[in-house]
């Protein structure tokens, strides 16, 4: 199955709606929060967000889904691409890069 496509056949939930999930669990209001993630949401995790009240998206890499971003102009919601440079995502992360020959 081609990524981005056939969500329903996914047997795993997407970093966005195991966030919601969880709050729902332990009783924690994501009412008007911010929520951070590495990809663009998806379709069915854009859907889930706007139903749960955030009103901002901070992601770091997009993700080829047209109605998703559709679905997010048409609700309002505020999205912000987050970028950094490669050495700080790296250094963030504790990769060391090793010299030539080394790996």
């Amino acid at each position: 199955v081609k990524s981005g496509e056939r969500h329903e056949l996914c047997r795993g939930l997407h970093a966005e709606q195991n966030a919601i999930i969880q709050a729902a669990v332990y009783g924690s209001s994501i009412k008007n929060a911010k929520i951070y993630v590495t990809t663009h949401p998806c379709v069915v995790c854009a859907k889930m967000i706007i139903n749960s009240t955030i009103q901002e998206i901070v992601y770091a890499e997009g993700y080829p889904d047209e109605l998703s971003e559709l679905i997010f102009i048409e609700s309002g919601i505020k999205r912000r691409r987050f970028t950094l440079p490669q050495e700080e995502i790296e250094a963030v992360l504790g990769i060391v890069k090793l010299p030539p020959g080394e790996d």
